[in-house]
């Protein structure tokens, strides 16, 4: 689906799945006089077969990896791996006889290791760079710091429910939220405000609204406080 809709994107992968390295040739099926349904499975006119990435990055010699540092965005701390990357077309639709476009196949190690941790699919131009790629592939710190705050501060993972269409409505509704209190965010001048900070100026808000509207119960909490240590 990506693929059809022309978008770029950056996946961890399993070691287990296979590659072609480069593009593989393909010809269209053979005719055939038989009868039934005629043949619709593309054929390799290559030797190539397919081979797993962690087979694959274990025939690579000691310098075709390279040093890269990065850091994320909103952390001091620097990170150090070693990297690899090169030109492959992923291979498990070819048992459908579907194959796909040739996209980068990136891995990663920690230095003076000989082991690979990470693999990639990164479908990005053939002209990227080694350093784009592994900026792009650890983009993912960003979606997971996301996915801890609405779960933390807007009640993501809250829903109890059995339908699709509420669940669905929920997570769109926690999803509008944080954009907006991310635009609000960008808005304040000098320090950012954090977001226990922004959920705290929410609640006060929410809270003065409320009373307005129930007068009754703030004569209530006032008629409490005389006779137990509230903290208002």
């Amino acid at each position: 689906m990506l693929h059809r809709l022309n978008l770029p994107y950056a996946v961890g992968i399993s070691s287990h799945l296979t590659v072609f390295v480069g593009s593989p040739r393909v010809a269209a099926p053979k005719a055939t006089t038989r009868r039934g349904r005629p043949p619709t499975r593309f054929r390799l006119l290559d030797a190539a077969r397919p081979i797993a990435v962690s087979k694959l990055a274990a025939t690579w010699p000691a310098r075709a990896w390279r040093r890269v540092t990065w850091h994320n965005e909103q952390q001091p701390t620097r990170w150090r791996a070693e990297f690899t990357a090169v030109r492959v077309t992923p291979a498990h639709d070819w048992r459908e006889g579907r194959l796909l476009p040739e996209v980068w196949l990136l891995c990663q190690r920690p230095i003076g290791s000989v082991k690979v941790a990470k693999y990639f699919f990164i479908h990005l131009p053939a002209t990227t760079t080694r350093k784009r790629l592994v900026w792009i592939a650890h983009q993912r710190w960003a979606i997971e710091q996301q996915y801890q705050q609405l779960k933390d501060e807007l009640g993501l993972d809250h829903f109890e429910g059995r339908t699709y269409r509420g669940w669905n409505r929920h997570v769109v509704l926690t999803a509008v939220a944080y954009t907006f209190l991310q635009q609000e965010r960008r808005h304040t001048r000098g320090r950012p405000l954090t977001f226990p900070a922004v959920r705290a100026l929410v609640c006060e808000v929410f809270t003065a609204l409320y009373f307005a509207a129930h007068p009754k119960q703030l004569d209530y909490i006032i008629q409490l406080r005389r006779h137990l240590p509230l903290r208002i």
